[in-house]
């Protein structure tokens, strides 16, 4: 009576509970077969630890591999050699020691040891596959290791999930209720990081009737495939034979019923994703901390200079400031000079009307009938002509007094010149 109230709990829950939204994700990317793949990861819990991360990437892609492994090419188990992600601060890879290097939707890829089957080249980067869940298979576990293996092309989907549908329905009752898969899960040590058994029940349970029929099985497989491929060749390595297909058909049971396989236990190792003798951890963690330092200093190095070269620019911008001034001072010099190189030709050009017309007065004397009389009566000379000669003078003398006010706002201009030439070119 306990375990059907436990059961019927269960079938309750899966139809409520739906996955949060707030997971931490990672874009998780590596080569396979020539191809560059890209995957998006969910972690329900927060930003997780870097075995956790290592085995999430293993358990994917190692399911991808067998899947999409071409034909000719050996079954091999998808290892990790080095994991880098995609540093923004500095905007380069940078390889993963350290589960603090980690934030959300970082960029992560995964590099496997070079061999005759594998390379890794550049390339661009697809956008991340969007799943329905994020599973992994602990590391040591005996799911992760191969025992039933060939050299053909691997099965369809169709096939690999009509025979999933069989093994999960082991009672061949022609549909799958939460135990089956709940049950299934945990014979292929599958732990889920995002979403659980009871949501994926729900996603697969389209009529909300507490059962999967087969037809809501194939529309399950085509959002999930990589679900699928991960039982299928889990429940065919539990047969620890080579594989020979017998599926059926929707409705009748398969001629090999899949057979429970005891729980078995081991020891989840306790050492983090890093190399296992210490002193190289050590030597990785000083190698990490040591180009953090130095991105620092560049960093450091990058504002100083910026900072120098800013104040190198206000200095050149100053300097061109006073050289305009200077070039405006000059253009005013300049202006100046050839104003008082205009008055100076005025004056010279008074000055000769001036001397013009006391020639010609003198010119008018000399030839005037008078001019003996009024040279031998002086005083009467002096008193008739002396009213037009002294004006006569006085316009000589203001004319000569303008003149050589001229000449010496000519010279004055002429120095400022000079100096302002000397500022504009000869100033540092």
């Amino acid at each position: 009576g306990h375990s059907k109230a436990t059961v019927s709990v269960l079938n309750c829950l899966h139809t409520i509970h739906t996955p949060s939204t707030m997971a931490f994700t990672l874009d998780v990317g590596c080569d396979l077969f020539g191809s560059k793949v890209n995957v998006e990861m969910k972690f329900q819990n927060g930003c997780p630890s870097l075995n956790e991360v290592v085995a999430a990437i293993e358990t994917e892609f190692d399911t991808r591999s067998r899947a999409t492994r071409p034909a000719g090419y050996p079954d091999m188990p998808f290892k990790i050699e080095t994991v880098q992600v995609f540093d923004e601060s500095v905007m380069r890879w940078v390889d993963l020691y350290d589960a603090r290097q980690l934030r959300h939707k970082a960029q992560l890829w995964a590099f496997q040891p070079e061999s005759i089957w594998h390379s890794d080249a550049q390339g661009v980067i697809p956008d991340p596959e969007k799943k329905l869940c994020t599973f992994t298979t602990p590391l040591g576990s005996p799911r992760r290791a191969r025992i039933a293996t060939d050299a053909g092309v691997p099965p369809t989907l169709s096939e690999k999930l009509r025979s999933v549908f069989y093994q999960i329905d082991g009672q061949n009752k022609g549909y799958i209720l939460h135990e089956d898969l709940q049950r299934a899960f945990q014979q292929c040590d599958m732990e889920f990081t995002y979403a659980t058994a009871g949501e994926l029940f729900s996603q697969a349970d389209l009529n909300r009737s507490q059962h999967i029929t087969y037809d809501e099985w194939v529309n399950f497989a085509i959002k999930a495939p990589s679900l699928i491929d991960a039982l299928f060749f889990r429940f065919r390595d539990m047969q620890n034979v080579a594989p020979q297909p017998n599926y059926g058909s929707p409705g009748r049971p398969m001629s090999m019923p899949m057979q429970s396989m005891p729980q078995q236990s081991y020891a989840q190792p306790q050492q983090s994703y890093a190399p296992q003798q210490s002193q190289a951890y050590q030597q990785m963690a000083a190698d990490y901390a040591r180009k953090e330092s130095e991105a620092a200093r560049a960093e450091e190095q990058a504002r100083a200079a910026a900072a120098q070269a800013s104040q190198l620019q206000a200095q050149a911008a100053a300097a061109e400031q006073a050289a305009q001034q200077a070039a405006a001072r000059h253009q005013q010099s300049l202006n100046e000079a050839r104003n008082a190189a205009d008055q100076h030709a005025a004056a010279q050009a008074a000055a000769q009307q001036a001397a013009a017309h006391q020639a010609s007065v003198q010119r008018m004397a000399a030839s005037s009938p008078s001019y003996n009389q009024m040279h031998s009566q002086p005083q009467q000379f002096s008193q008739s002509q002396s009213p037009q000669r002294e004006a006569a003078l006085r316009e000589y003398e203001a004319a000569r007094r303008r003149a050589d006010e001229i000449r010496m706002a000519k010279e004055e201009a002429e120095r400022e010149e000079r100096n302002a030439w000397d500022r504009c070119y000869y100033s540092p």
